[in-house]
């Protein structure tokens, strides 16, 4: 029996950039959700015993409206109070552990707050700007800070994935925000996190992916947790998949479960060490050159190498280049690691600003 602890994330990892808010941001937006459904927006104490008292589906519908006004990316979050949390998640990283934790990380290409940007198209045709780029400007400054974002690093980042389409077309800008949006949020930090317990040594590391599909886009769960859960077998949508679907949800499901029993998905019990008969064997993941190996949740479960290489070393290696460039590097080394652990870092220096113009400097 495995009597080590275990980590399942999916979706998402402690070194997401959206891991925590400012007491700042929290408490706007909870006067913000408090003022569009009645509710006092001071004291605290008032505004929460309120908020308590309000229908989920009242709070959920309120939100979604003010997530179309205000951007996407004004998303709730913990705050760090020195009581209910002490430090951040990325903080909380750098002690030792007191055992070896295995950990499965994973992500969706559909995954959730992709939906979020989408709601920003939605808005802006609302508005009748279907043919601006004002959208995607305003979407990736709320990802990258709001307000308080650096203009050069925003710069950067809008230069960068605007290099994906030749087009000043709407949908090229708002699939732009998309892939931007899902790098800095959930795939750059996941890997960063992989990365992290792998180089360490913390324990058995894993890592999936789960490619764009738009075959079952409108359940709720996504493709990741739809394999894993077995909904394919559920009688109210089980007619909806494909046998092919149905047998890869059953090899998924048993990868999670070694997982959840052993450490590893790809042995049932910790003291077993035969390889599975019913896919090819999941890949630990090694960092570095040749390494980052994982597992796509496709038909054929392959295994594949280097997941968004060149977009991740865009946000953890070209916009910290920016910040050394411009006398930045000995204030970021005074900082705390988890400033070295962050893959989209909020940075606060003048940053030079990159070529308008030209190919990226990583290959996609």
């Amino acid at each position: 029996m495995n009597l080590n602890p275990y980590s399942l994330f999916q979706g998402g990892s402690a070194l997401s950039p959206a891991a925590v808010i400012s007491p700042s941001r929290a408490r706007q937006q909870a006067e913000a959700l408090a003022k569009e459904i009645g509710c006092p927006t001071s004291p605290s104490q008032a505004v929460v015993s309120c908020l308590r008292q309000k229908p989920a589906n009242i709070l959920n519908d309120a939100q979604t409206k003010l997530l179309a006004v205000s951007g996407p990316f004004h998303y709730w979050g913990p705050v760090v109070d020195g009581q209910y949390l002490r430090e951040t998640p990325a903080s909380a990283l750098q002690r030792p552990l007191p055992a070896k934790v295995d950990l499965l990380v994973g992500s969706s290409q559909n995954d959730g707050v992709i939906n979020r940007a989408k709601a920003v198209k939605q808005f802006e045709e609302s508005q009748g700007r279907t043919n601006s780029k004002t959208a995607f400007y305003q979407a990736l400054q709320n990802s990258l800070g709001g307000e308080d974002s650096d203009a050069r690093v925003l710069t950067a980042a809008t230069w960068y994935y605007s290099l994906e389409h030749s087009t000043d077309d709407y949908a090229s800008f708002s699939r732009a925000l998309e892939n931007a949006t899902r790098d800095y949020f959930i795939i750059c930090p996941m890997i960063g996190m992989a990365s992290l317990w792998a180089e360490r040594a913390r324990g058995n590391t894993f890592m999936y992916h789960t490619p764009e599909s738009y075959d079952h886009s409108s359940l709720e769960l996504l493709a990741d947790g739809q394999y894993a859960f077995g909904l394919p077998f559920y009688p109210a949508y089980e007619g909806q998949f494909s046998p092919e679907e149905k047998s890869l949800s059953l090899k998924i499901m048993q990868y999670f479960s070694n997982f959840v029993r052993s450490g590893n998905p790809n042995y049932p019990h910790e003291f077993s060490r035969k390889a599975p008969d019913f896919a090819v064997p999941w890949p630990d993941f090694v960092p570095g050159a040749g390494g980052q190996s994982y597992k796509e949740f496709s038909v054929q479960l392959p295994n594949r190498q280097g997941l968004k290489q060149a977009d991740c070393s865009f946000w953890s290696k070209y916009i910290q280049a920016l910040k050394a460039a411009d006398g930045a590097k000995d204030k970021q080394l005074s900082a705390s690691e988890e400033q070295d652990l962050a893959v989209g870092p909020v940075l606060q220096e003048d940053l030079p600003s990159p070529p308008e113009q030209g190919p990226k400097s990583y290959d996609k």
